[in-house]
């Protein structure tokens, strides 16, 4: 019976039925003829013990040889017990048929539903209540090839892709926090400088003592401070677009991409006057890719190495059929400690004195930009020395 039920389990479900209930329907042929033959002879040896046979020879002138014989049945009265076990014998020659028919068909349904049935909708069943739940920590664990089996599947692919737009969605909520979090603390530096400045404006413009220069750079020092807030806020803006920018997988060519990847690094450097290195391994002519956000990605990278770099930037490249990965790497100090940890948080910048300039935000929104992609941006330091800027990119 095990290996019957390992059996269906394995085919499917309109082949298993067929199976199973022919199977059964064989078994229940069998069985009511074998039960029929039985009760039939049972009737006979109980017949044949009331059962008189009278054999009778006459002579008679007008038949041809004279004479005439003549065979007499009669039927004796049956005794209780005979008779309870001749109706009970006769019950199952009318009924058998019909009796090991439902038994069979019975059996091989209780068997197609364990053996086929049973688990499936269980584990859908208890799939179904975990996600209505929010309940996502769980796994669909059924191993059958047939259509319960793909459903199983279909349903494990789905909490699969819950979880991780699950996970994707949380940890948009938690960037967007810290990004709120640090802009809040940006934007309060230069309101500070604001509100101290235009007291101090109110304090000296009427006096007569006060230069036009002063009060003209105390104004300027305001001018400065608005232009600040208006920057960080097309910054919020600018990280607002991108996180609403969707990724456009496309399939692309290794070598045009690569020359994309190369004359940007040589223009950047170019400007700059340092030298470029660049050097590319692929598996593939072609990769399964959105260029637009690889080719920001990649800029916002160099660029952030060109403000580092001494006198080289050195760009590898790594193709494969399921990630690209870009690493860029610079002959400058490299990363500190701390900077390895926060180097690509939401408006961190090294250089304060290189704050006005930059906001710190190169490193985030190229991590942001990775995520999207389904890979990663990872902050080291060469062997030797300089920073090295690891960006991954998921080409399924």
């Amino acid at each position: 019976m095990g290996k019957l039920k390992k059996f269906i389990s394995r085919i499917p479900l309109m082949p298993a039925l067929i199976i199973v209930m022919s199977f059964f329907i064989i078994l229940a042929v069998i069985l009511s003829k074998t039960a029929t033959s039985y009760a039939n002879e049972q009737i006979q040896l109980i017949g044949a013990k009331y059962t008189v046979f009278e054999d009778k020879t006459e002579v008679d002138d007008e038949s041809e040889h004279g004479v005439v014989r003549t065979l007499y049945i009669d039927v004796l009265p049956f005794s209780e017990e005979d008779k309870q076990a001749y109706d009970f014998y006769t019950v199952i020659y009318e009924y058998s048929s019909f009796f090991w028919c439902i038994v069979s068909i019975t059996i091989g349904a209780v068997i197609f539903y364990f053996g086929k049935l049973k688990k499936p909708i269980k584990l859908l069943i208890n799939a179904s209540e975990n996600i209505s739940d929010d309940n996502l920590d769980f796994v669909i664990d059924y191993s059958g090839k047939d259509e319960l089996g793909q459903l199983c599947s279909s349903f494990e692919k789905m909490r699969l892709s819950l979880q991780d737009n699950n996970r994707t969605m949380w940890r948009m909520i938690e960037e967007r926090r810290k990004l709120n979090k640090a802009f809040s603390h940006e934007l309060r530096t230069p309101l500070t400088v604001m509100r101290g400045n235009v007291e101090l404006l109110e304090k000296v413009y009427m006096r007569s003592d006060v230069s036009e220069e002063k009060k003209a750079a105390i104004l300027s020092t305001v001018s400065k401070n608005i232009e600040r807030i208006e920057s960080y806020v097309y910054s919020m803006g600018t990280m607002s677009k991108l996180e609403d920018q969707p990724i456009q997988m496309k399939c692309t060519c290794v070598n045009d991409l690569s020359n994309q990847l190369e004359k940007s690094l040589e223009m950047l450097c170019q400007e700059n006057d340092l030298e470029s290195h660049f050097e590319i391994a692929a598996e593939s002519e072609n990769v399964n890719v959105d260029a637009n956000i690889i080719m920001q990605v990649f800029e916002n990278i160099v660029s952030n190495a060109v403000r580092y770099a001494e006198k080289s930037i050195t760009v590898s490249c790594c193709v494969s059929d399921d990630h690209l990965t870009i690493s860029v790497s610079d002959d400058g100090t490299g990363f500190s400690e701390e900077e390895l940890k926060i180097a690509s948080a939401p408006y961190y910048t090294g250089n304060q004195n290189d704050s006005e300039l930059h906001f710190g935000l190169g490193l985030y929104l190229c991590k942001m930009l990775c995520e999207k992609h389904k890979g990663a941006l990872r902050l080291t330091n060469n062997d030797s020395a300089g920073a090295c800027v690891v960006a991954s990119f998921s080409c399924k």
